[in-house]
């Protein structure tokens, strides 16, 4: 099975670059099979959803996605059982259902090798998050055709894109266990003028397939007209 990992990052020279690092050290290790391809997106500010196609457009023919921000991370059972769901299923699957944000210290101490208990160093969690570590099957990608790049800067297309694969795919699974963010300091939204009233959009079309088809596919052709 062709398992391709989209990772969307930009370049910072710093931290980012950091997490990145050790993040893809960690899909070598333990997903060596996994074909692991960064996206990027460079101009401007940074546009998620353009480094996500960036990388899918890499791998066309994969049998299964898995949007993976370089700043988490999951157990690597967990993730296995979420790509069997998503294959199984045909609906998008969350390979987690809690996200946990480490503080600094801690993700230092992970990075380093740290392999105890991490839980002290959780300074928050959320549950019902759709991003970070999402599992589609080939087809089901290919039905939406990639991330909405409407969504300018960051915010908002991590929902857009959830809601457009459960309407194409039918519904959602999510797989027990954390999803664990390393710490980084925070980026600013640049769209909020914009992402909101975008994003209700696709939550009047969601599990409506003739009407979510055809706004991605108007949107798509006003982002590339």
């Amino acid at each position: 099975m062709h398992v391709a990992v989209l990772t969307p990052r930009r370049a910072d020279y710093g931290r980012r670059d950091q997490l990145a690092e050790w993040t893809a050290a960690r899909w070598a290790d333990l997903h060596p099979d996994f074909e692991v391809v960064e996206g990027h997106h460079d101009d401007g500010p940074f546009n998620r959803a353009a480094a996500i196609n960036d990388a899918a457009a890499k791998v066309p023919d994969a049998d299964v996605y898995v949007v993976a921000d370089c700043d988490s991370f999951v157990d690597a059972a967990q993730l296995r059982q979420a790509i069997d769901t998503a294959v199984i299923s045909g609906q998008v699957t969350f390979a987690y259902d809690r996200f946990a944000y480490l503080s600094r210290a801690m993700s230092d101490a992970i990075m380093d090798g740290f392999a105890g208990d991490w839980w002290p160093g959780v300074e928050w969690t959320m549950t019902g998050t759709c991003s970070s570590m999402v599992v589609a099957s080939g087809p089901l990608w290919r039905t939406l055709g990639g991330a909405d790049e409407g969504f300018i800067g960051w915010g908002g297309e991590d929902i857009a894109l959830s809601l457009a694969l459960q309407t194409f795919g039918g519904g959602m699974k999510r797989i027990p266990g954390e999803v664990w963010h390393l710490w980084h300091p925070p980026a600013p939204h640049t769209n909020d003028d914009v992402w909101p009233d975008r994003m209700e959009l696709y939550a009047d079309a969601a599990y409506n397939a003739e009407a979510m088809r055809e706004l991605v596919d108007r949107l798509r052709a006003e982002v590339h007209a």
